[in-house]
C-alpha cells in the first residue's frame, strides 16, 4: 500500500510539473514566466524525490 501511494506522488507531482512548464511557456510576463518556471523546478524535486524514496522501498 505504502509503494502504491509513493508511485501516486510521484505522477502527481510529475504533472504539476508538466502543467507549470506548459504555463510558463504560455506566460507573456516574465516575472510570471519565472514563477511558473521555478514551481515547475519544484514539483519536479519533489518527484525526484518520491522517486529516490519508491526505489528504496522497492529495493
Amino acid at each position: 500500500m505504502v509503494v502504491a501511494e509513493l508511485q501516486t506522488k510521484v505522477e502527481k507531482y510529475e504533472s504539476r510539473a508538466g502543467s507549470c512548464e506548459a504555463k510558463a511557456k504560455e506566460a507573456t510576463d516574465k516575472a510570471q514566466q519565472a514563477f511558473y518556471e521555478g514551481l515547475a523546478g519544484y514539483y519536479a524535486s519533489l518527484a525526484t524525490d518520491f522517486r529516490k524514496i519508491l526505489e528504496k522501498r522497492t529495493a
